[in-house]
């Protein structure tokens, strides 16, 4: 017992190692950039950033960069996205109910993931939780599947959460339709 206790720690703080490391990598690599652009070029990138917005719905980024973006394009998601949506739906469902909006038994993860940062919300998945007695959220630090979704987990829960992603399954953007055409 002691020892599970124990490498559950030990996956815990190696989890969140690895998301300090991934985001010092991502502030290095946008450090890095340089901000040497002529007025000429700053616009023609302010330009194009704006028709991707256009294109994404509002609180989605055009590309995934960071824990909790996602892309929506006419009503269909990122593949990283359907992925936690798939994960959710076999790891998450059974306590926190569809599409994350909560139970007589656990927390709306709606809610949730509107309060806390990326690493509190793995840091809950990864090491558990004991909100009151009869009423605790089980580590999940042994099982990798959902270790290695945990963002996009988070990413579909934030797209739900602001209201961009819909109820029930999502289709993936490029994904054909079931009349054989692309959509």
């Amino acid at each position: 017992m002691m020892w599970t206790q124990i490498s559950r720690w030990f996956v815990a703080i190696g989890v969140m190692g690895m998301l300090v490391l991934a985001g010092g990598a991502i502030a290095a690599t946008q450090g890095d950039q340089g901000e040497e652009t002529s007025t000429g070029q700053a616009e023609e990138e302010s330009n194009a950033t704006q028709k991707e917005q256009e294109q994404t719905s509002s609180g989605s980024s055009a590309m995934k960069g960071e824990p909790g973006d996602y892309t929506v394009v006419d009503g269909k998601v990122d593949q990283g996205t359907y992925d936690g949506y798939i994960a959710f739906t076999q790891s998450c469902l059974a306590c926190h109910g569809p599409d994350g909006v909560g139970s007589t038994f656990a927390p709306s993860l709606l809610r949730a993931v509107e309060r806390r940062t990326f690493a509190e919300f793995a840091q809950t998945i990864a090491a558990g939780r004991s909100i009151q007695p009869g009423r605790v959220m089980p580590s999940f630090a042994d099982n990798q599947y959902v270790l290695s979704n945990i963002e996009n987990i988070y990413s579909y829960l934030k797209g739900r959460s602001a209201g961009d992603i819909g109820r029930g399954r999502p289709r993936v953007i490029g994904e054909e339709s079931e009349e054989g055409g692309k959509q």
